[in-house]
């Protein structure tokens, strides 16, 4: 090559390394700052329901991928516990198809039956795992006294480095619901959450939507999922919203903030809220 197109050709590749670099240092890298996650309970019910709710979350799913669903439990009715066509292969069809990953909790009907085990890939009762910037618990209401549960509640609270606490179990420690609220869980497990800066719990059992804001945390009872809906009964402490409607969640957690959006089949909301993540020195004695 004569040596002046040499010099050509090396001052062509100088005068575009800059952009090169600039454009590699301006693509998005994967991040771990959120988790985007869908949550529903009460929900294997088979039927137009069911099939609704799960449509609405393959559409979210299709428009940004989902880490994974929690559910809330009760997970396999008809019969309890037990994954069939109706009430799993035909309805989640779209989920299934999609391979999103299911996170469980046991609910009382799943006990009799092996679905959530095997079709789930939820073998323990209670189990934690981490996504993102969340440290999440799930909790089995079906032996809310045993102290073994409870010691592993409390270790795992202690332990976490995650800035944003998320809890899920099936029967309702606060509800205005059917089903009267968990005495059992108000007194081993609450005041773990409040010393622990647990920021939202999720439960189930009661067949509806509802918030409430007890001791400093969010209580969100998500049992909408498709089973036959249950109304808003009682006056509760702490009660900030209750909705007979099938619905899920939409969650999407950050270091500081977990925005909870529970959405109808038809995409429409019931409410947004904004849940504060406690910052660790704000643990409760």
């Amino acid at each position: 090559m004569p040596a002046r197109r040499r010099l050509t050709v090396l001052l062509v590749l100088l005068a575009l390394a800059p952009a090169t670099a600039a454009a590699s240092a301006s693509s998005p890298a994967p991040s771990t700052d959120a988790v985007r996650f869908a949550v529903k309970g009460d929900w294997g019910f088979g039927g137009r329901d069911q099939a609704a709710v799960t449509a609405r979350m393959c559409a979210e799913n299709a428009r940004a991928p989902l880490a994974f669903v929690l559910t809330t439990g009760d997970n396999f009715y008809n019969p309890d516990g037990t994954a069939t066509a109706a009430n799993w292969t035909v309805p989640e069809a779209c989920l299934i198809r999609a391979g999103v990953r299911w996170r469980a909790a046991w609910g009382n009907h799943d006990a009799a039956g092996d679905g959530t085990a095997k079709v789930l890939g939820t073998r323990r009762r209670w189990y934690t795992f981490a996504a993102g910037p969340a440290r999440f618990v799930v909790l089995d209401t079906n032996d809310v006294d045993d102290p073994a549960q409870t010691a592993f509640l409390a270790r795992t609270l202690a332990a976490a480095r995650e800035p944003a606490l998320i809890v899920a179990y099936h029967e309702p420690a606060y509800t205005a619901g059917l089903h009267p609220p968990g005495l059992h869980q108000q007194r081993a497990w609450v005041p773990l959450f409040r010393r622990g800066r647990v920021a939202l719990v999720l439960q189930g059992h009661n067949h509806l939507y509802e918030r409430f804001r007890v001791g400093g945390v969010t209580y969100v009872t998500t049992g909408g999922g498709g089973g036959p809906l249950y109304a808003c009964e009682r006056r509760s402490p702490g009660l900030a919203r209750c909705r007979s409607e099938h619905h899920f969640l939409l969650v999407t957690a950050t270091a500081r903030a977990i925005e909870v959006r529970a959405e109808r089949p038809d995409g429409s909301l019931i409410e947004r809220v904004e849940v504060p993540v406690p910052p660790r020195a704000a643990a409760r004695r």
